[in-house]
């Protein structure tokens, strides 16, 4: 947003060429002033990570300013549980912004911020993205209420195996070879202490099990 006259004229020539574009923001800079510049480039679609500034007053009256200028604008924000909090403590005035869709993502652990969870219950998605699994329950708990409350807005599951699917279907639009993917870790390999926690935990069913071999099993491992 500090450098909008720098991006005016890029935005505007993809606008003349027919070309959707989106933008992805804090939203902390966010002015009526910018927003309408966005706007009157041809910003198409303009999406605000309410959870970065913990659904701030100042974000929120940004999105429904952005709503006055830009076809669509929505929220995308990993689901953490202060995020979730915040969002029911201000639900009704997000609402009433007028947004046109919530994109509710899995919490993505890396190298800089997996211990900051420790002893959560985490599962890693196809070798893939780390995730705690109330990311994804959270966002389930989101969409009930979405719909037993009938709100005007469109609320998106951004699962990791959403994210997997989708980068499959690109991959093969632009001519990839079957099942090619750039869908990948974020760690050099596979944090396994962060995964005992769930191990250990007798109330967490798993979908399918094999017992693990003696040496293995929650207990016999020893460091």
């Amino acid at each position: 947003f500090m450098e909008i006259e720098k991006y005016y004229g890029i935005i505007r020539k993809f606008h003349e060429a027919g070309i959707h574009q989106h933008m992805y923001t804090n939203g902390t800079l966010a002015t009526e002033e910018n927003l309408k510049a966005l706007g009157e480039a041809g910003l198409d679609e303009l999406r605000f990570n309410l959870g970065a500034s913990n659904a701030s007053d100042k974000v929120i009256e940004a999105i429904a300013t952005a709503k006055k200028y830009i076809k669509y604008v929505g929220i995308e924000t990993p689901m953490t549980p202060e995020y979730f909090e915040a969002f029911m403590q201000k639900k009704d005035k997000i609402l009433a912004t007028g947004v046109d869709f919530m994109n509710c993502a899995e919490l993505h652990l890396n190298n800089n911020n997996i211990w900051n969870y420790e002893g959560e219950n985490m599962y890693v998605y196809r070798q893939g993205y780390v995730s705690p699994i109330w990311s994804r329950e959270l966002t389930f708990k989101l969409m009930k209420q979405a719909d037993e409350e009938g709100w005007d807005v469109a609320v998106h599951d951004c699962s990791n195996r959403t994210k997997f699917a989708r980068g499959l279907n690109l991959k093969g639009k632009e001519g990839g070879w079957f099942g090619a993917s750039s869908y990948g870790s974020e760690f050099s390999r596979p944090p396994f202490a962060a995964f005992l926690p769930i191990l250990q935990d007798e109330n967490f069913q798993f979908l399918e099990e094999e017992e693990l071999p003696e040496g293995y099993r929650p207990g016999e491992l020893f460091f």
